[in-house]
């Protein structure tokens, strides 16, 4: 879930007022070129099977996640003591709390919901000559129709919105420059928020932009982050995530060696673009207040991170920080090439134990299921993604369909597209007027309702069988 909690700056800026200045437009971007699928027969096989890896792999790191999101370690360790989860029956049942009741059983949330508003964009516009400059601008159409309606194609309600994103995507002026409402938003709170909204989406970019250059990549992954969050954290995090997602597909990216490089000339090449180190341009603060936000020791600290113990996911007052979520996803993959190292392929096991292992240090646990599992699953593929999983995923053959088109939009796969309706940004449905949107609200709150008295009868009759015979004669 994004941005729920956020995390100050070492210091704060004391003005308020936003700059007029517009920030740069992204530049037109290069023709895809896939020559690199040819270098063997079995390079495009593997590079989809990456594919399938990285958007199937976030979408049940979100879901799985869910388990465990916003509850302390301590807790998570308490209610799944046997450290496993499955979406097949027996279906694993959530902690039940009101949180958890609001959600659609085995199946995703507003995570991989904003992540699939990118896929779907593209896909909609994908035979249209500038589809990647304009994907930031449809993009934020989309998350404000998103906001109000949820995901129309599948009839999903907004459930997770986050707190900057709610609050730039409903300004009034959002619509007219997405990108500098956010900017504007930031600076009111003295540049200190970056939470994890626009880290959390952003990896099919890494997918959509495998056939471009490096730099182009981060740039169409920083101009649609900034449609909500501008905070440079933010950027340089969505940036890291596409460009290592991007050389794990391309087969460039196979040792810690490699993470380090891709990490490194992610960090540079935004610290080296004036408009994302200062959003808006702003003239009239200092050079080390533009810098400050990248300040290595920080940065380090998390993205070098030797431990999950070592950054704290549960901590209550940094959990939705960018740089937590980000340094739990590199991490992971770290871990994941460290356990292939010395192998010919990754095990069966190796997705669900590394996933199952930073869900349960609790905090912001989908969002990070979400970002880790993207970087994982395209790591191992997949087909070393886990069965007791992914075939109980809800909506998992949608899902699967879009993913097969979107590897043919992008010129990896042969095939004619013809226009599905379900991408359109009213799902093909068209949007609900306002009573039908109250009802709509009216039957989820009757449906937690009723989840909440089955939990409370569940538990009353728990509590009776645990008086053995004595409860027997109190029915």
């Amino acid at each position: 879930m994004s941005d729920f909690v956020h995390v100050e700056s070492p210091t704060k800026v004391s003005r308020e007022d936003a700059s007029d200045a517009q920030p740069p437009q992204p530049a037109v971007p290069s023709r895809p070129d896939l020559d690199f699928l040819n270098a063997h027969p079995f390079v495009r096989s593997t590079v989809i099977d990456k594919i399938y890896g990285c958007l199937m792999g976030s979408a049940l790191g979100d879901t799985i996640g869910l388990y465990t999101e916003f509850l302390p370690k301590q807790a998570c360790e308490s209610i799944y003591k046997e450290r496993k989860f499955s979406l097949l029956e027996p279906v694993t049942e959530w902690h039940p709390d009101s949180h958890r009741m609001r959600f659609e059983p085995c199946a995703w949330t507003d995570d991989t919901d904003q992540a699939l508003l990118i896929i779907l964009s593209y896909l909609y516009n994908h035979s249209s000559s500038d589809t990647l400059t304009k994907l930031p601008l449809d993009f934020a159409a989309r998350l404000q129709i998103w906001i109000e309606q949820g995901c129309r194609a599948l009839d999903r309600p907004p459930c997770g919105i986050g707190a900057l994103v709610g609050g730039v995507v409903s300004h009034k002026a959002y619509l007219k420059d997405p990108t500098d409402t956010a900017i504007k938003r930031w600076v009111k709170t003295a540049r200190h928020v970056a939470p994890n909204g626009s880290l959390m989406r952003t990896h099919p970019i890494g997918v959509i932009g495998v056939g471009l250059p490096e730099e182009e990549v981060w740039r169409l992954a920083a101009s649609v982050g900034m449609t909500t969050h501008a905070d440079p954290r933010c950027t340089v995090a969505c940036c890291i995530s596409v460009g290592l997602i991007w050389g794990l597909l391309r087969g460039e990216i196979t040792t810690m060696e490699h993470v380090d490089a891709a990490i490194e000339r992610a960090y540079n090449w935004v610290v080296s673009q004036p408009d994302l180190m200062n959003p808006g341009l702003y003239t009239d603060i200092t050079e080390w207040e533009i810098k400050r936000h990248l300040e290595r020791k920080e940065f380090e600290r998390h993205v070098y991170a030797q431990s999950l113990e070592d950054l704290k996911l549960d901590n209550h007052k940094e959990m939705g920080y960018v740089y937590k979520c980000l340094g739990s996803a590199i991490l992971t993959l770290r871990l994941g090439i460290r356990a292939v190292q010395g192998s010919v392929l990754p095990s069966k096991e190796l997705f669900e134990d590394l996933m199952t292992d930073l869900i349960m240090e609790g905090g912001d646990s989908d969002t990070n299921g979400a970002a880790a599992g993207a970087l994982l699953g395209a790591y191992v593929g997949y087909a070393n993604l886990p069965s007791n999983w992914a075939s109980g995923l809800t909506h998992k053959d949608w899902l699967m369909s879009k993913i097969l088109r979107l590897t043919k939009a992008t010129g990896i796969m042969e095939g004619e597209l013809e226009e599905e309706k379900d991408e359109a940004p009213d799902g093909g449905k068209g949007l609900m007027n306002r009573e039908e949107l109250e009802r709509r609200d009216c039957a989820m709150l009757t449906l937690i309702l009723e989840r909440k008295k089955e939990q409370q009868e569940r538990d009353k009759k728990e509590k009776v069988k645990g008086k053995g015979l004595v409860g027997w004669f109190m029915k």
